[in-house]
């Protein structure tokens, strides 16, 4: 090989050379403008991300709180409803229990009234029964 040609194919290595380290350098550069835009990013929208899951768990406590509230209220309203009926049904149940007492009673005193009747009449006849006997 001739001098020329070595030098030729020198500059060709060194071409070939220079053109891999210039992708490296721009790689290199590139990745280094991506992490700063990337820092960058982070750091403007973190906090709006932070503020947006807080927001949102305000949200869901929020929810959770009026649905026991409600909960509470209904449990509350079916309490009412079922003592009233208790106590509606213990005044029904006084009044049966005062109208069969004032039956027994009437039922009791229309015996005792049978049974003076029956003791007078038996009063009155006995003696007639017995003077017959002495005669």
């Amino acid at each position: 090989m001739t001098e020329k040609q070595r030098d030729t194919m020198t500059e060709q290595r060194l071409e070939a050379t220079n053109g891999h380290g210039g992708q490296s350098a721009s790689f290199l550069k590139g990745l280094f403008a991506g992490a700063l835009i990337g820092t960058g990013a982070g750091i403007r929208f973190a906090p709006q991300a932070y503020a947006a899951l807080r927001n949102l768990r305000r949200q869901l406590t929020d929810t959770a709180a009026n649905v026991g509230d409600a909960a509470a209220e209904r449990y509350r309203q079916a309490s009412t409803q079922v003592s009233d009926a208790v106590d509606d049904l213990h005044e029904k149940g006084r009044g049966a229990y005062g109208k069969v007492l004032s039956a027994v009673a009437r039922g009791a005193q229309d015996v005792k009234d049978h049974a003076t009747d029956a003791q007078i009449e038996l009063d009155r006849s006995a003696p007639k029964a017995s003077g017959r006997h002495s005669s």
